[in-house]
């Protein structure tokens, strides 16, 4: 048996290991898109060093792609040019193995005996363009909330500037850093609300959050570390006190028909029977979200062109890297029919396809709070690049609180077959919702393996900000948006000198980054390890789902593969340990005698006995599994 890898479970967290980072590429400059592999094939063993390589040139890339060049880039690029091409193998032609609706019970199917696994032979794989996204790890900021630079307690742009370095410090050596490569900023316009999401002038930064000299600066300091930054634009609505509505209480005015109206009040109500006409001056406008945000009305192509130069005013002359689209289901309406029309999914693809026509690498991602099968239709239709399965991050959940992995189980199995590649958005909680920490009652097991099937499940991942510590937060949303948690000094914890514009969350002494990050057992030290993990492993970060049934209802399993590297995840939900619990899969990606390498876990593992359609069956990877333990496993081809 291989010896074990750092623990991924309750117990010691491993210590950073800075002779092998595993760090995220960096992004700098690089192409729009990438060249990936596609065809079946699985690497030597030496290939560990060409993944190497690879990240590398992956940093290099993408800083060219934002106009920097990192230190000892051209000394770099020149060891590489001289690097060997190493080998891959390929298995002969099978189909993946049957998706599960959820966990099998009972013992595993006797072992195979007499097949035999296919052959490992060198192919040349083919390369095709995928989007600059497909492999970032995101991270949600609420500015106001995130780093007070001047004392009057609110997070402000120099704040956020002034802590890039914890997230990003763009510098592959250090391992003190969160590892993400990509911010997604909640609203940041002019408004009158303290969350943002009603704004009143599209052009001009929130005056609580600086200026556009202080955005431009931020920009150039995310993008100077390989950060991407997208920012929410909200297309549905405006502020009742945008000049725009303001105009348009004025019949026959410039606005009149930017908005929604009506002389008497539509029998229209949401599915809770809340009104969405609201009266003024004996007329009704539309607001679906409440009063103070009246929806823009996207029928008319003057409104539609006026937003169009506003997503173009921010990526030409604010240097954004894309969006993330507000309320993306609600955007037009059908008499009663208030969200998901084919009115509303025809715009949105408009809207993208002009996007795209000027600015082809934007991405342009969408809120679509709805079902799998409907959000995923969003980006299988063309209205979206990417959008975010809310049923996978409720899973996640259900699982790790109900401790059945069958939530998971199904909902990976659905996402796999719904969302098309590169258009899948993951995350656990965002800045609508309870925290995780609050969902999952403080677990810190829990939570750790929350993380754990998000950094190595499949999509492009999202991490809400204060979940890589363990920040708590309940309803009203104001309690799930408090200041960020920097360190243990008091009034502020590191946020601000002042009084926090929000009462701090109420969580234990020792949530903070200061105090984690010194700490190798921490939820922060494990979110350190999943990011690296995540880019020390391509198949990690852009592989193929393909689910594992489980002998236990408690163990979720799966393969993430790519044309050169396949990555084993074996989860326990539960809160007992699993003794050998067996996997099968009907047909894989495997071939020849794969090795078996635990890359995070707590367990020596075995390596599967391939079947002739290159699966297993009845495969034992480790003796026991523990509670709430998760192990990774590569499997090289021999």
């Amino acid at each position: 048996m291989a010896p074990a890898a750092p623990a991924l479970g309750p117990g010691r967290w491993p210590r950073i290991d800075p002779e092998r980072p595993g760090r995220r590429p960096r992004r700098g400059p690089r192409p729009a898109h990438r060249p990936s592999s596609h065809a079946r094939a699985w690497p030597h063993p030496p290939a560990r060093e060409a993944r190497g390589r690879a990240a590398i040139l992956r940093t290099m890339n993408r800083r060219t792609r934002h106009g920097f060049l990192p230190r000892g880039t051209h000394r770099i690029a020149a060891t590489l040019v001289a690097a060997v091409v190493l080998g891959a193998c390929q298995q002969s032609e099978v189909s993946p193995g049957p998706v599960q609706s959820g966990p099998t019970t009972g013992a595993a199917s006797p072992t195979l005996g007499a097949a035999t696994a296919p052959p490992c032979e060198p192919v040349s794989t083919p390369e095709t363009a995928r989007p600059w996204w497909s492999d970032e790890i995101f991270y949600e900021v609420f500015v106001r909330s995130f780093q007070d630079s001047d004392g009057d307690g609110i997070g402000d742009l120099a704040g956020l500037t002034s802590r890039l370095d914890e997230l990003n410090d763009g510098d592959a050596a250090t391992t003190d850093d969160l590892g993400v490569t990509a911010l997604w900023l909640m609203p940041i316009a002019q408004s009158p609300s303290y969350h943002g999401y009603d704004v009143v002038d599209y052009r001009a930064i929130e005056a609580d959050y600086g200026t556009a000299a202080d955005f431009e600066a931020f920009i150039a300091a995310a993008h100077e570390r390989g950060i991407s930054v997208i920012v929410d634009l909200v297309l549905n609505h405006t502020s009742r006190e945008h000049p725009w509505f303001q105009d348009s209480l004025i019949p026959g005015s410039e606005h009149a028909d930017w908005y929604l109206w009506s002389d008497t009040r539509p029998p229209v109500a949401k599915s809770d029977g809340s009104r969405v006409w609201h009266e003024v001056d004996g007329r009704f406008y539309y607001a679906y979200f409440w009063e103070g945000m009246p929806d823009l009305n996207l029928a008319n192509p003057d409104v539609t062109a006026e937003l169009d130069a506003v997503a173009s005013f921010w990526l030409d002359e604010m240097g954004v890297d894309g969006f993330r689209l507000d309320a993306a289901k609600h955007l037009i309406e059908d008499g009663k029919v208030l969200e998901n029309t084919p009115a509303g999914f025809e715009w949105l693809q408009g809207f993208r396809e002009r996007l795209h026509a000027d600015h082809p690498d934007a991405l342009v991602l969408g809120e679509v709070y709805d079902a799998t099968i409907t959000s995923a239709r969003y980006v299988q239709e063309g209205s979206l690049d990417l959008t975010f399965d809310f049923g996978l991050a409720s899973a996640i959940i259900t699982s790790l609180n109900s401790r059945d992995a069958g939530s998971i189980v199904a909902a990976q199995a659905e996402s796999a077959e719904r969302f098309p590649t590169d258009s899948l958005a993951t995350f656990l909680t965002n800045h609508d919702q309870n925290r995780i920490a609050t969902q999952l009652g403080g677990d810190l097991d829990a939570q750790r393996l929350a993380a754990t099937l998000l950094l190595t499940g499949p999509g492009v991942p999202f991490i809400y900000y204060g979940e890589e510590i363990g920040m708590t937060g309940a309803k009203p949303d104001e309690q799930i948006r408090t200041p960020m948690r920097w360190d243990a000094t008091t009034p502020g914890a590191g946020f601000t000198s002042g009084t926090p514009w929000e009462g701090l969350s109420g969580d234990p002494a020792g949530t903070d980054v200061a105090t984690e990050g010194a700490d190798p057992d921490s939820l922060l030290s494990a979110y350190r390890l999943l990011t690296r993990l995540r880019a020390d492993h391509p198949a990690l970060a852009a592989g193929a789902l393909i689910p594992v049934t489980a002998s236990d209802r408690h163990v979720v399993a799966y393969l993430r593969a790519t044309a050169d590297e396949t990555v084993l995840i074996v989860a326990n939900v539960g809160i007992e340990a699993v003794a050998s619990p067996a996997l099968s899969l009907e047909a894989g990606p495997l071939c020849g005698n794969p090795s078996a390498e635990a890359i995070l876990g707590s367990a020596s593992v075995r390596p599967p006995e391939v079947s002739s359609t290159g699966g297993f069956d009845a495969y034992l990877p480790v003796d026991q599994l523990g509670p709430r333990e998760a192990i990774v496993i590569e499997l090289g081809a021999q």
